[in-house]
């Protein structure tokens, strides 16, 4: 039936049987057939056939907007597993609020210059949540903060973007701890970090609890800017990568904390679903722009 339809589509279209014979490369008769087989499965006259050249009949101008629709929706599914077409249709991706503040704007900009009608769907989340996400298939493409190390699942590709040197702040004005500090002394202090699942917490947690400690949470809060006004403001100690300090619009009220034995590294990393069909494109652009965003940031 499909034949059929494309070939009274196309008769619409061109308004000419000759026309529509020949976008087929198929004899006029044999479109004629096609459409008559059309009018019998569906027990109705489609076209018009007493006027010159022959047009849709009422039931055939519904027929034809309801099968142009169908058509363009079966292309449409048809390229959803081909790499090599364009990017259509919503690419959701997952972002650590971290990310997304210094790269969302950038990623949002270039993806819909590159591929205006593709839409972009953006969640953030920790990264732990956000490998669920993906394992679960509510995500396409996430970038996750692990420590060194972290196993990808087998059924998920990954690619390393970049690495963040994450260091320990405190307020400028106000501080709580010597600028040399040990991780003794930071573990006695209330700490303002992500809520549980974010990477380099839980890379805190481990070298402390590694020396025997315990660190002390003061407030569980989302969005890198709003934890670094609260740790500027002297409420506590604050974790952050190295770059995102250097861009933040606190970087003056805050001074950078060196922890003896302390060293926290995390490791930026775009997952994706093994087969992304004809989303292949714009993940790799979205890839680019991490690379291109983090990297600059991270030299400052």
């Amino acid at each position: 039936m499909l034949d059929e339809l494309r070939a009274f589509v196309a008769v619409v279209d061109k308004t000419s049987l000759t026309k529509a014979a020949d976008a087929f490369s198929l004899t006029q008769s044999a479109i004629s057939r096609r459409i008559q087989q059309l009018e019998e499965t569906l027990d109705a006259t489609l076209l018009d056939r007493t006027r010159r050249p022959p047009t849709a009949t009422a039931i055939g101008q519904r027929v034809y907007h309801c099968a142009t629709a169908l058509l363009r929706d079966l292309d449409y599914l048809l390229g959803i597993p081909k790499e090599e077409e364009e990017p259509s249709g919503i690419l959701r991706v997952g972002l650590p609020q971290v990310v997304a503040d210094a790269a969302l704007f950038d990623i949002s900009m270039r993806m819909k210059t590159e591929f205006p009608t593709l839409d972009l769907k953006c969640r953030t989340q920790e990264s732990t949540g956000l490998q669920v996400a993906l394992a679960t298939g509510e995500l396409d493409a996430a970038i996750v903060l692990f420590p060194p190390g972290n196993t990808v699942p087998r059924f998920l590709s990954a690619s390393h973007i970049t690495t963040f040197d994450v260091v320990v702040v405190q307020s400028k004005q106000n501080p709580i701890v010597p600028q040399t500090a040990s991780v003794a002394d930071i573990a006695d202090c209330e700490w303002i970090l992500n809520p549980q699942g974010c990477g380099y917490r839980a890379a805190l947690e481990r070298a402390t609890e590694s020396a025997g400690r315990k660190i002390r949470f003061g407030i569980d809060v989302h969005g890198s800017e709003t934890q670094l006004r609260l740790v500027a403001a002297g409420l506590g100690l604050g974790l952050v990568p190295r770059h995102l300090l250097s861009i933040s619009g606190q970087r003056r009220a805050l001074s950078e904390v060196k922890v003896k034995n302390l060293t926290i590294r995390i490791e930026v990393t775009l997952m994706h679903a093994a087969q992304l069909g004809n989303l292949r494109r714009a993940v790799s652009i979205l890839h680019e722009v991490l690379s291109e965003k983090l990297s600059t940031d991270a030299r400052g």
